[in-house]
Parts: C-alpha cells; structure tokens; sequence
C-alpha cells in the first residue's frame, strides 16, 4: 500500500501537548495564533497544496457550524473576537484533520456515496437541529452507530476512536482553562455528546473526505 512519507513522526506525535500548552498559557489569543503557526510549522513539515487547501476547506466549514452552535447558545467562548469565535478557533478544524491524516496515514477506503453522502447530510442536520443536550447525543449516537455497523474496518474504528481521544483531551483542557463553556455543564464541564460530535468527524473523515482527496489527488490511491 503506498503511502505519503511521514518524516519525523515523533514531531506529529508532539503535536497535541505542544497545541494544548499554547492554548493554555499564551497571554492573548493573537499570541496563541502565532505560537500554533510556528508550532504547526515546524512540527508538520512540508504540506502539500492539496492539504493546505482542504485545511482551509474544513475550516470554513467548521467556522460556519461553530457560528451557527453559538448562536443557538450549545456553547459560548469567554474571549471570543471575530463571529463569536477567538482568532485560534477558526485554525483549529483544519490542524484537527491533517494532524490525524498525518499520524495514522492517508490510506482511504472505498468510496460508497449512497450510503456516506445520506449520512453526513443527516450527520449535519442532526447537530444544527436538535441544539444539544440528550437529543442530539441520541440522534448523533444512532447515526454514528449507524454508520460504524455499516463500515467497521479497523480503520474506520481507528479513526473514530482517535478522534474521541483527541476531542476529549481539547474539550476538557478548554473548559478547564476557560477558553469556553457549555451552559448548564454536567460533571466534568463537558457534555457527553462530544463522543459523538468528535467520533463522527473522525469517521467522515475516513470514509467521505479520504476518498475524495484520494480522487483528487492529494494522496495517493491503495493499491491493496
């Protein structure tokens, strides 16, 4: 199976306490823009234009769900600057996807739209309708479920459970420093639908975005 080459992987393994450090002790969310981009810079090497425009993709993307979670009052953040959000925020989407791509490889499965493209539509419209709370854990849940008992390679489990890893060391760390909050929190400050909120994301990741950069080229196609 060829693969990209990953020069350095201990520095890709370095990447999140060094993220979550900046993000608790920089003095100012324009000094933690600037430490994360020379972090992300030194520690992630040469990106290609492919990764920097999906980065930049997903954190339009993400951008835009946070704007319209904000407005909806899921969560708020406690310095925020542009649209609700603190400068750091509209980076972080697009390192979350290209840290995981670059630790556990861009390997891609193949790509099925009649069932991912339904499920992430339904994905989506689950966390911008039912505004959090129980509802959205349980709609979020069975869809997540859903999809798992549709694709369940090792990958697929690999890159949901990576990606719940990662979302639970970012979420309590945030609240915990008081980067952002959730309103009514339950034990831990942090509400359980995160699981499904990071999970899915890792699992749409594999199965829908890693195929479509496979296809155009971004990475290169198994050959398993």
């Amino acid at each position: 199976m060829q693969q990209i080459r990953f020069d350095q992987r201990w520095r890709i393994l370095a990447q999140l306490p060094l993220t979550l450090i900046i993000l608790v002790w920089a003095p100012s969310n324009l000094a933690r823009v600037l430490a994360l981009l020379v972090c992300w810079a030194l520690t992630f090497g040469r990106l290609s234009r492919g990764e920097l425009v999906f980065a930049a993709i997903i954190c339009v993307f993400f951008t835009g769900m946070n704007a319209a979670s904000l407005k909806a009052g899921i969560f708020s953040f406690t310095q925020p600057d542009v649209l609700a959000q603190p400068y750091f925020e509209l980076l972080m989407w697009g390192f979350y996807v290209l840290h995981t791509i670059r630790l556990l490889g861009p390997a891609a499965p193949k790509f099925e739209p009649r069932w991912i493209v339904p499920l992430t539509v339904l994905y989506s419209a689950c966390f911008a309708a039912l505004g959090g709370g129980w509802p959205l854990l349980i709609g979020s849940g069975i869809l997540l479920l859903a999809g798992l008992a549709r694709f369940h390679e090792p990958r697929d489990l690999l890159y949901t459970g990576y990606f719940i890893a990662m979302g639970a060391a970012f979420e309590y760390t945030g609240v915990h420093a008081g980067l952002w909050q959730y309103p009514d929190p339950p034990l831990g400050g942090v509400p359980p639908w995160f699981v499904t909120l990071w999970g899915g994301v890792g699992f749409l990741l594999h199965r829908l975005a890693l195929p479509l950069l496979q296809r155009f080229g971004v990475y290169p196609a198994r050959t398993d």
